[in-house]
């Protein structure tokens, strides 16, 4: 059990009708879009990929105001000097529906169960607007070595409980999870060691796909985290090692949720480390941060592969993100989550009955497997005209 006292923050009522009102207008915003964009009833792919990029986008922002809202709400409670930025999907725009939130905080100041609890209060009011259990949300710090202290967790120890003056919240985190969340918490939150984390990624050449895409939403500290990440890109050669291989994937007549999100993801990494690779090869961004969208319209990468291979390689990406939402949703609404811990098993008749029943479009789990086998061929094509130059 792992009690956060955050009494001294806010008062139950306060912070209930604080959070209820901001689910509420998510909820409307949310909606909205999704009835305009016929999200969830229609899984018929009509071959315009602006169109879902322009929901994606508008989705993307409504959440990025939720996170800041929320932050902002408890800022005072954080050290004064406090770097903190996201990383991971919703900065790399490989975004879905359901995506994680990654979000770290940052500060040199020592660390104390106050900053602690603020921290827990921030990453449980995200997950709760969003209907996300606690685990969906990451922080850097949470892939730091294991603690003696904290290596021997049982499901008796997954219960979280926030305290208020009058009533407490409590909530649980995914059972497999646990340990590694425990330890986001509790870990170090100095400068010094977040750089040393990226700079072992680089040591160990792992991990492309997280060091490329950074949103700060401040730096109050007096350190340039930018201009670091950008010396240790110029200082060492993560891909002197890396060999691609190419992946075509097959769903048997049992299919395990976790291959199936095996799949969307390693395509996705896939895609978005070749386009990394490029990042000194032919120099085709000016800043240290990107995205997907950068890379579709970069004139550089045009040149480079073509207009014909950049716009077949931007559909096949938008086509398979649509899939992937579309499955996600559906598992949603079953309470089963698309992780690569989860190992429901379902047969493939009765998978693509479900999607079926909900979407009222045949074969719709063949159609899922040529968009990520599609992705997969562009990426591979695409290595081969870089290996030709």
């Amino acid at each position: 059990m792992f009690v956060f006292d955050v009494s001294s923050f806010i008062s139950y009522k306060e912070y209930t009708d604080f959070i209820a009102n901001l689910k509420s207008k998510f909820d409307e915003k949310r909606n909205s879009l999704f009835e305009i964009y016929n999200i969830t009833n229609s899984a018929v792919w009509n071959n315009r990929p602006d169109e879902y990029t322009e929901f994606r986008d508008k989705y993307r922002e409504l959440r990025q105001d939720v996170i800041n809202e929320i932050i902002k709400k408890f800022r005072k409670f954080l050290p004064n000097n406090c770097l903190i930025y996201e990383f991971g999907s919703l900065t790399k725009f490989t975004d879905r529906i359901e995506s994680d939130i990654d979000l770290t905080f940052c500060y040199d100041e020592k660390k104390s169960y106050t900053f602690e609890c603020a921290e827990e209060l921030i990453y449980y009011s995200i997950c709760h607007v969003f209907e996300h259990s606690i685990d969906h949300i990451h922080g850097k710090f949470q892939h730091y070595p294991i603690t003696c202290e904290f290596d021997n967790l049982t499901e008796k120890d997954n219960l979280y409980i926030l305290k208020f003056d009058q009533a407490c919240i409590e909530y649980k985190c995914g059972p497999e999870a646990l340990i590694e969340n425990i330890m986001g918490i509790k870990n170090v939150r100095d400068y010094q060691s977040l750089i040393d984390g990226y700079r072992e990624k680089y040591t160990l050449q792992c991990n492309i796909d997280c060091l490329y895409s950074i949103l700060i939403i401040e730096n109050s500290t007096e350190h340039d985290f930018i201009g670091d990440l950008a010396k240790l890109e110029n200082q060492n050669n993560i891909f002197s090692n890396y060999n691609f291989d190419y992946n075509e994937y097959l769903f048997e007549d049992a299919i395990e949720v976790s291959d199936i999100k095996k799949a969307f993801k390693n395509t996705i990494i896939s895609m978005y480390i070749m386009i990394s690779f490029l990042r000194k090869k032919v120099a085709w961004l000016n800043q240290y941060s990107m995205t997907m969208d950068d890379a579709f319209k970069s004139n550089e990468l045009i040149l480079f592969f073509g207009s014909e291979y950049i716009e077949r390689l931007r559909n096949s990406f938008i086509q398979m993100i649509f899939y992937w939402d579309r499955m996600e949703l559906l598992l949603n609404n079953h309470n089963i989550s698309l992780s690569t811990r989860c190992h429901t098993v379902f047969s493939k008749k009765n998978l693509d009955d479900m999607l079926y029943e909900k979407y009222n479009e045949t074969n719709l789990l063949d159609k899922i497997l040529i968009s990520i086998n599609s992705l997969n061929t562009m990426i591979f094509h695409g290595w081969r005209i870089i290996n030709e130059k």
